[in-house]
């Protein structure tokens, strides 16, 4: 069976200033993508991941419909204390920067103090 993979292009630019071009690509053998809606006002929604306890991560992205300060998540353990804030896109593309949120993310949980419904869309693969 041949490898599927996953295609980063990402272009930032700095109008009349620098700028980063960056196209990557990932190898996967298994992928998910799933939307979740994190009702206002919500504390540590559970949203599973589709991966078995041995598989390994190698790209994740997390986009939020509308990216806001009130808008977080935690990786595993609804009870940790790294709170990562979703003002915007996360992109983690390869296993270590998939690694840096956990050593194999299963399941986020999403929390949302603002005062609208956000849906989040999430893409993993590895």
């Amino acid at each position: 069976m041949d490898t599927e993979k996953a295609v980063f292009t990402i272009k930032v630019q700095i109008p009349n200033g620098p700028g980063l071009d960056l196209a990557h690509d990932i190898p996967v053998h298994a992928y998910g993508k799933f939307s979740a809606v994190v009702a206002a006002g919500a504390t540590d929604t559970p949203v599973s991941l589709p991966w078995g306890a041995d598989a390994v991560a190698s790209f994740l992205v997390i986009k939020p419909a509308k990216a806001a300060a009130t808008l977080s998540y935690k990786a595993n353990d609804s009870a940790s204390t790294e709170v990562f804030v979703l003002d915007g896109p996360h992109v983690l593309c390869g296993g270590g920067a998939v690694g840096m949120l956990a050593e194999k993310p299963l399941k986020l949980f999403f929390s949302n103090s603002g005062p609208a419904d956000v849906a989040v869309e999430i893409l993993i693969g590895g």
